[in-house]
């Protein structure tokens, strides 16, 4: 199976309950803050959707770039950072630093929009340089978890970290898209004659807000060690036992990573596990809304954790009541069913929550079973639970392929404006056979409109901004949109209204209109949920905990950064080649997924006896 490490055979510690009450009040906050940085990273997406106009897809591709190279060329410097002066100041520093740059961001959108300069301002320049220093400061966050739980949790007892690791993702992926798009709601109520750039300000301020609490909170609390806590340190049986806690030298500390065979098997894991991961969560939101044309409100889509207040309201109801019944029955597989069903029926809630409400419920069940399925039946180690979560994730990954319900040129409901009926059969647009809605959505999108401070782009039917190509000739007014349908057995020729006849560098037109799938979206749904599932806890018990193991107390930080790294370079990768092969034909996505989750689970089969030993041994 590969090269494997020492087995230890340290007992799991038997700590005292003021012990755990003080890990508890330094992990706990420690995650929250973790989740608002998600929070304080992942606004710039759901901001670009008030912003409009005056951020087009071109300035946010270019903003969000600039913040994405920043954070994966920082953890080679902050992880060793990290390892020499500690968690405490390393995530004070990231926290202090984010929060500072997205009180900035909110400043500047707030003093341009109130004036009046938001046509003419710099706003992708500004945001650009704000974004990338904010996630320089973001990428402090994994290191420096990581690195304080390093000396809190004995090796037996990181799986449930890995538990922790991986509701605290999920917390903060719930926080950025569905928490911030409520607060883009509420002041679209509180404010209601002003515009959506004029409120945009706020998914900015608020995590700045919460992360100065929590700045406070940390500083007064966090303690990178049990010794620094008014409590005994202990040997936590990973690859530090037997050692000083002095710094080890930047050079050794990354000869000791980098020439670790399970540690560099565990980067090509996560390697595998960033393609995964993003190759899910970023394109299924994109392949329902551009593809399927799902509405807004859809539970695949953003959903309304609101619109059914019962749910809530059952869920943490039965949740609270088997928490009490448990907390009153002795140990015991009796108490551990009511402490399971309280918190399944509290998630089943966030099913309600569109995306975000359905990612975090997949990364608090897969980072929860992930680390439980390790420590309790595999002896703390993580390659058998990998290897699991990674055979399912590539049973559902070829599921995909036979799953995408690719739409047909039938309307299943349109808008009153839209020209369009349900029923209809579109058989041609603007001069275009279609087949398929995604012939559909490409005709539309390529029917000339008229471009404002930008030129029209033939080949690429987009108004851009760069001079590397021939512009067609521009257009002093929008026109309508030819099309034939089929209604009621009738072929008739209609000219529909353009939803989109003057545009911006990097708009797009979309059809008010949506069209009949052939199998039901929760086919597909419900694999992505699960794939979600497994490629969070993954994440979380690898990048989270073996990290930990591994790395050690004096290395976690920079065996932390290094994975990290392997996962921005496989979330880049995808990236690219992701949309290109999306721009191509969606049925590329699958298949170019499939051969890195196999890949994931024949390397997870490599680390299946790895255990961390220690020095003394």
């Amino acid at each position: 199976m590969g090269t494997t490490s020492v087995e230890t055979s340290a007992p799991t510690i038997a700590h005292s309950p003021a012990f755990r009450t003080r890990r508890f009040l330094n992990w706990f906050p420690l995650g929250l803050t973790y989740a608002l940085l998600y929070m304080g990273r992942y606004n710039l997406t759901v901001a670009k959707t008030s912003l409009g106009e005056l951020m087009t897809k071109e300035d946010f591709g270019i903003i969000f770039a600039a913040g994405t190279v920043t954070y994966a060329f920082a953890f080679l410097v902050n992880g060793p950072l990290v390892d020499r002066i500690g968690g405490r100041k390393g995530i004070l520093i990231g926290a202090g630093g984010s929060l500072l740059m997205n009180a900035a961001m909110g400043a500047y959108l707030w003093w341009i929009t109130s004036t009046g300069q938001a046509a003419s301002a710099p706003l992708r320049l500004v945001f650009s340089g704000l974004y990338a220093v904010n996630m320089y400061f973001q990428s402090y966050g994994a290191v420096s978890i990581v690195k304080v739980n390093a000396h809190w949790f004995h090796v037996t007892e990181r799986g449930g970290f890995s538990g922790i690791f991986g509701t605290m993702i999920s917390s903060g992926i719930f926080l950025a898209f569905t928490v911030n798009g409520w607060l883009l709601d509420g002041a679209q109520a509180l404010w209601p004659e002003t515009s959506g750039p004029e409120r945009a300000w706020v998914v900015f301020a608020v995590p700045a807000i919460l992360l100065t609490v929590l700045w406070f909170v940390e500083l007064s609390l966090l303690r990178d060690s049990p010794g620094l806590a008014g409590h005994e340190d202990f040997d936590t049986g990973d690859a530090s036992s037997g050692e000083g806690d002095g710094p080890v030298p930047v050079f050794a500390l990354f000869k000791r990573i980098l020439t670790n065979p399970i540690i560099l098997t565990v980067a090509a894991i996560e390697f595998c596990t960033g393609i995964l991961r993003n190759g899910v969560m970023h394109w299924f939101p994109i392949y329902a809304k551009e593809i399927w044309v799902l509405p807004g409100g859809h539970l695949l889509r953003y959903g309304s954790l609101l619109e059914h207040p019962w749910v809530w309201v059952a869920g943490v109801g039965t949740g609270a009541v088997s928490w009490v019944l448990a907390s009153r029955i002795g140990r015991g597989p009796r108490r551990g069913y009511l402490i399971v069903f309280g918190a399944l029926a509290f998630l089943a809630s966030f099913f309600q929550g569109g995306w975000g409400g359905l990612l975090f419920v997949a990364g608090v069940m897969g980072g929860n079973v992930a680390g439980w399925v390790s420590d309790l039946f595999f002896q703390s180690r993580r390659g058998p639970a990998a290897a699991g979560l990674y055979f399912f994730l590539a049973i559902c990954t070829l599921g995909m392929a036979f799953a995408l319900a690719r739409p047909t040129n039938e309307v299943l409901e349109a808008g009153e404006e839209s020209g369009l009926e349900a029923g209809d059969r579109i058989l041609s647009i603007a001069g275009d056979d279609i087949e398929g809605w995604t012939e559909v959505r490409y005709a539309v999108g390529c029917w000339q409109p008229v471009c404002d401070g930008s030129r029209w782009n033939p080949e690429t039917c987009i108004c851009s901004t760069g001079q590397r190509f021939e512009a067609a000739a521009p257009l002093s007014a929008p026109r309508p949109i030819p099309a034939v349908i089929e209604r009621g057995g009738e072929r008739l020729e209609l000219e529909l209204p353009d939803p989109a006849g003057t545009q911006r560098a990097g708009d797009l037109r979309l059809l008010d209109a949506r069209p009949v799938l052939p199998i039901s979206p929760w086919v597909l749904g419900v694999l992505v949920f699960l794939m979600s599932l497994c490629v969070i806890g993954t994440h979380g018990l690898l990048s989270g905990t073996a990290t930990m193991d591994f790395g050690g107390r004096r290395g976690a930080a920079t065996a932390v950064g290094v994975i990290d790294g392997f996962v921005y370079l496989g979330t880049a990768i995808q990236s690219i080649s992701l949309g290109y092969l999306t721009t191509l034909d969606w049925s590329y996505w699958p298949w170019f997924l499939l051969p890195f989750a196999v890949i994931g689970f024949l390397l997870c089969l490599r680390i299946w006896n790895a255990k961390p030993g220690s020095k003394k041994e």
